[in-house]
């Protein structure tokens, strides 16, 4: 795994945005609904918005340690966060190079050390569960990092236990709830994936309008 300093380099730039209003309350509703829920531990990104999401489900569990991991924050896009993507996607259209080409010349985190550093982070939280014999944990991550697992777990065929389940490399909604169980010699079964029913059909998911 990448050391801290390195991993610090690539996350410096990142934008630590809070919730709004909106997504205040989804937070509140999905603690609402994992009240009942039993975690040994919790990990969390260490940016704000995932802390604050954390808050609305972590108040109901006050006796579970939680930990935040810079390993678990959003892409770092360098000197373009904060920019709007829309203008990310006219560079890119312009110079006829790939988003990923122009966030490296941003000093931004490329897709594949974002995707290795997510990867190593998500591993590194299972070995240490299985260690520490947890039975269950919670991890909250943002959308970035939920897409790139999703694609790693497809990868290591991790199996859905109903067919209504599909694993799909895709956006998740705001607080989106994905349980999985994996096995000490590394199999996964996934029992809910991008589930956002408590939400309610009048709170949808609003894709961020920069990066």
């Amino acid at each position: 795994m990448d050391s801290r300093a390195t991993w610090q380099r690539y996350l410096s730039n990142v934008v630590d945005t809070e919730l709004n209003k909106n997504g205040l309350k989804q937070a509140w509703l999905c603690g609402e609904r994992l009240k009942d829920n039993t975690f040994d531990y919790a990990y969390c990104s260490d940016l704000k918005r995932c802390k604050q999401t954390a808050e609305g489900i972590m108040h109901h569990h006050p006796q579970v340690a939680i930990e935040y991991l810079f390993g678990l924050r959003e892409a770092d896009f360098g000197a373009l966060s904060g920019s709007p993507i829309k203008a990310l996607h006219k560079e890119s259209h312009e110079r006829k190079v790939s988003v990923n080409q122009i966030v490296i010349d941003n000093g931004g985190e490329s897709l594949e050390a974002f995707d290795k550093r997510i990867i190593d982070t998500f591993d590194s939280i299972v070995k240490n569960a299985i260690e520490k014999n947890y039975k269950s944990i919670l991890i909250v991550t943002h959308g970035g990092p939920l897409k790139h697992l999703a694609n790693c777990w497809s990868q290591r065929n991790y199996r859905a236990v109903k067919p209504s389940i599909k694993i799909a490399n895709m956006a998740h909604e705001n607080t989106a709830i994905t349980k999985i169980a994996v096995t000490d010699d590394g199999k996964g079964y996934v029992y809910e994936f991008n589930s956002s029913s408590h939400l309610g059909a009048n709170i949808k998911h609003n894709a961020p309008p920069t990066v």
